[in-house]
């Protein structure tokens, strides 16, 4: 059962977002999933948490799970805007915020890394603008936005002449499943061009050479999309899967990310379009996710004699609980 340490107050506080913020009762909704959330702190304590120091605040963070630094991030901004209100209410024995002394190495360390799989659309822009390789970013790209298929064989087919550039439209050959047309952004557009006009790759990233000893490469020139480098092994050879998987590692490394694979990216894509969907059209059912297992290609299943798609399947990771915990949206699914 959902309880709130302090009812009253935090009420009162509710009701003054409402009242004098102009916050919507969605948006309210949130907040008291954070004072769920902050209960069992309080209840221990045995004082609201607008009392709390720094190390009591961080408890907080990390008793309620988020596993993005976004997702602590806007945690912590509601319970910052709560602690505010309650000092200019003259709730509470310091008119100091300890959450503004919270440096990014403090939220860093309320990350909950233990179910960590899958990523956020801003979490993966923070990724792309780090690396220096359109090629290393056109991977990440692509897998978020639907295209995959077969041992990747949607992205490595990828051709520049598959891309018409003006409608943002991607023309995609599964070597499985065939043909199909799908619809991308225009960031996606923008890193599939610069990839394919990329002319040098930078080891590691720039920040050191390979273990072949080289710190830079040329591309093996070919129409597609993903590009082999030229190095003794691979002279004049199409980039295969383990180009794209090797790239994939590489970048889970550089991060330490161990959970960010082709699959959990490609996943963490089908949960942001969700997102979207609900917002645009106020519910997440069958219907938005038969959109999405469009886009991202997936197959059907026969079920009761009718061809379908595996919903139950789609709604272990496309959930309420992911949901929330990398976009702080809360969603009520039917």
């Amino acid at each position: 059962m959902n309880k709130m340490y302090n009812k009253e107050v935090k009420e009162a506080f509710l009701q003054y977002l409402i009242d004098e913020e102009g916050y919507t009762e969605e948006t309210v909704h949130v907040f008291r999933f954070v004072f769920y959330k902050s209960y069992d702190v309080e209840d221990i304590l045995q004082k609201d948490m607008y009392d709390f120091n720094t190390s009591e605040l961080k408890q907080v963070l990390l008793n309620a799970n988020k596993s993005t630094m976004n997702s602590v991030r806007a945690f912590a901004s509601m319970m910052k805007k709560y602690i505010d209100w309650a000092i200019r209410t003259g709730l509470t024995n310091s008119n100091i915020n300890p959450m503004d002394m919270f440096t990014t190495k403090d939220y860093e360390e309320c990350i909950d890394k233990s179910k960590k799989l899958f990523i956020s659309e801003s979490e993966l822009i923070s990724i792309e603008n780090k690396l220096v390789n359109y090629q290393d970013k056109v991977v990440l790209r692509l897998a978020f936005e639907g295209i995959n298929g077969y041992e990747v064989s949607e992205m490595l087919n990828l051709k520049k002449h598959d891309v018409d550039f003006k409608n943002k439209q991607l023309k995609l050959y599964d070597n499985k499943e065939g043909e199909r047309f799908i619809n991308v952004s225009e960031r996606c557009i923008e890193i599939i061009e610069k990839a394919i006009n990329e002319k040098i790759y930078y080891a590691r990233n720039g920040d050191k050479t390979s273990a072949h000893g080289k710190s830079k490469y040329e591309y093996f020139e070919t129409d597609h999309v993903i590009k082999n480098v030229l190095a003794g092994r691979t002279t004049k050879r199409a980039a295969d899967k383990t180009v794209v998987y090797r790239r994939m590692n590489m970048i889970k490394e550089m991060f330490d990310m161990p959970y960010l694979t082709i699959k959990n990216v490609w996943r963490s894509g089908m949960i942001k379009m969700a997102v979207d969907l609900y917002k645009e059209e106020g519910e997440l059912t069958n219907k938005q996710l038969a959109k999405i297992a469009e886009q991202f290609g997936l197959g059907k299943i026969i079920n009761n004699g009718h061809e379908t798609y595996n919903y139950h399947a789609m709604r272990q990771f496309i959930n309420r609980e992911n949901i929330l915990a990398l976009y702080d949206i809360d969603i009520e699914q039917k």
